[in-house]
């Protein structure tokens, strides 16, 4: 009996310490890695607001200031010195200084060529005056030779006359009269022989100084060529320095190169009249905007802006729209991210405030075109949204469970959809499809719990109201 009692007692005493040990042991090690796990999937939520809410659009854009001095390049020389890009400098400080090795070359051969023009100048007067002195000499010549035969001309008519006189009164013969007549024949025809020889000789002289006088102005006007030479050379080399014609901040140029479009550089050599670099007034700046197609049509001149910088997310600017250009373009394929045929409208938006310290050119600027304000408005994210077969809904939190609720939506922005019909302010809605996994939201959908491809129609975005 004993016996017996001591085996039960052991046999208690086993079976109490298993069960100890698995619930000691046993039943968190079950729990870590054998019972089923209860998953909870994260839903995010937001709240239906109410109050004004403001359709708008965003675009990127760059700085630029409003009135700007350029400096450009009147010699074609290497770049040896090119003031640092976002320097400030005041009037005469040095911005750019040129190679002029080429240029005193080129100074040293104009005044040789200047000289070598004056001397031709100075022999082909000389010349002239010779020519000149020669004619008159020739001339004179010609006129005594004249004036000789027209006396031996008019004795010879009086020694005629004699003769033919005695030979009518029988006291010479008649041949001595008529031998008179010939000598007298012979002077006049070298009387004629001089004039027309003198007539020669001065069309002759004529002639000969004009053309020697043409042949001065010639030499004269490559003269006057080579002095000009000379005195853009000069003006260029003392153009090899260029400095600041007014205050500002040095903003480069960008050039086109088999690269692509770079800024200017040290050891470049621009063409003549190429701008080089401006120096902005950086009291009144400007956005410039390219603004696609589909949102040009809803812009105006005179139309609100809000301008964010990315360099200073805290602070935001008020700027209005100033220029639309009248023709789309497309944009420059050597800008980096240009899309192909897509076309753009060039928007000039004119910032209100006045920053120098901080609007730089250049900078990227978040622009919010203000198309209009409602005053008074219910509105999700755009998220809670979802848009499928035709039909559009939202899912609502009731409890633990969500309810698919059809809405009626209206306008939107970037961030936010209005809601007209089928919510009230306070509900609580998704931010994605609670039905669905998440992995299959992520997959390609276009809007949370959407299973079409992405050219099936969906809620498009635009900006985030200014009135929460």
């Amino acid at each position: 009996m004993i016996r017996q009692l001591q085996i039960w007692g052991m046999r208690v005493l086993m079976i109490g310490l298993i069960i100890y040990v698995g619930h000691r042991w046993g039943m968190p090690l079950y729990r870590q890695y054998f019972a089923p796990k209860k998953t909870t999937i994260y839903v995010p939520t937001a709240p239906v607001r109410e109050g004004p809410f403001v359709v708008s659009f965003h675009d990127l854009g760059a700085l630029k200031a409003e009135r700007s001095v350029a400096v450009s390049s009147e010699i074609e020389a290497k770049i040896i010195y090119l003031a640092p890009e976002g320097s400030m400098v005041k009037p005469g400080d040095k911005l750019v200084e040129f190679d002029t090795t080429e240029l005193q070359r080129r100074v040293r051969e104009r005044e040789l060529a200047l000289s070598n023009a004056e001397a031709e100048v100075r022999r082909a007067k000389a010349e002239l005056e010779i020519l000149m002195e020669e004619n008159k000499t020739r001339i004179a010549q010609a006129k005594a030779t004249l004036q000789f035969n027209e006396a031996e001309r008019d004795a010879a008519k009086e020694q005629r006359d004699s003769k033919v006189k005695l030979a009518n009164d029988k006291l010479i013969p008649k041949t001595e009269a008529e031998q008179a007549e010939i000598n007298l024949r012979a002077k006049e025809l070298q009387v004629e022989k001089g004039k027309m020889d003198l007539t020669l000789q001065e069309k002759d002289a004529q002639s000969k100084e004009s053309q020697k006088m043409a042949d001065v102005r010639t030499k004269e006007f490559a003269r006057d060529m080579a002095r000009i030479d000379l005195e853009e050379a000069q003006r260029h080399l003392k153009r090899a320095v260029l400095t600041a014609p007014a205050a500002g901040m040095v903003v480069l140029s960008k050039i086109y190169t088999p690269e692509g479009r770079r800024k200017v550089k040290e050891g470049d050599t621009p063409w003549r009249r190429m701008t080089l670099l401006t120096l902005p007034d950086l009291r009144s700046m400007q956005v410039e905007v390219a603004v696609g197609e589909s949102d040009a049509p809803k812009l105006y001149v005179g139309m609100p802006t809000l301008i964010r910088l990315e360099a200073v997310r805290n602070k935001v600017y008020h700027g209005v729209i100033t220029d639309i250009s009248s023709l789309a373009t497309e944009q420059d394929p050597w800008e980096g991210g240009a899309t192909p045929g897509k076309k753009n409208f060039d928007v000039t938006v004119q910032i209100k405030e006045s920053d120098p310290k901080t609007l730089k050119p250049g900078m990227t600027a978040d622009v919010e075109f203000i198309v209009r304000r409602i005053e008074k408005a219910l509105y999700v994210p755009i998220e809670a949204v979802i848009e499928r077969n035709g039909q559009t809904y939202v899912f609502v939190k009731e409890g633990k469970n969500w309810r698919r609720t059809p809405v009626k939506t209206g306008a939107y922005n970037d961030n936010f959809v209005c809601i007209l019909r089928g919510l009230r302010k306070g509900d609580l809605v998704a931010l994605r499809d609670p039905t669905k996994p998440l992995e299959q939201q992520e997959a390609g959908s276009t809007a949370p719990g959407a299973e079409k491809p992405r050219d099936e129609k969906t809620t498009s975005p635009i900006p985030v109201p200014t009135g929460k």
